[in-house]
């Protein structure tokens, strides 16, 4: 272990009786989300047609705009499939299936017009696709990051 790293670990071991409270996990959640946008956002622009900014200044503004979209449209879903889960109705689980659907597929259309609203020709997104890899990309990051943390936790 290097010398840096044994304040880290000395951090970490300081117990905490108490588990995260709602808002540390939505700050924790937020913030970690926008980082990831920022860096995918940041290789798409640098390495693609897909995704094309100004500067990176516009891509870190882009990813808190995203990252704010994208925690509103998984409360949204998260509501749908919390009124319909446990009414166990094959037409309820239908209802359910669609209403995810239709939240996430449409969501995209939300957060290419809120990006060309807020940032005009400093951010574009390549149409549909290119918004709909981003995100895709961001998200399994984003699980892989909570993954990842979670095992560190069950060391």
């Amino acid at each position: 272990m290097t010398p840096g790293c044994a304040g880290a670990v000395y951090i970490a071991r300081i117990d905490n009786p108490r588990p995260f409270s709602a808002r540390q996990l939505l700050f924790k959640e937020l913030f970690v989300g926008t980082l990831i946008y920022a860096v995918v956002l940041g290789f798409f622009d640098d390495y693609t047609e897909l995704v094309e900014a100004r500067s990176f200044s516009y891509v870190f503004m882009a990813a808190i705009v995203l990252e704010l979209l994208t925690c509103a449209t998984f409360a949204v879903k998260d509501a749908i499939v919390g009124r319909l889960r446990d009414r166990g109705s094959r037409a309820s689980k239908l209802v359910m299936a669609f209403g995810v659907w239709f939240v996430m597929f449409s969501s995209k259309f939300v957060f290419i017009w809120a990006i060309d609203t807020v940032f005009g020709d400093d951010v574009n997104f390549d149409g549909f696709v290119a918004i709909f890899v981003v995100a895709l990309v961001v998200t399994v990051m984003h699980r892989l990051a909570d993954w990842i943390l979670t095992r560190l936790g069950q060391s």
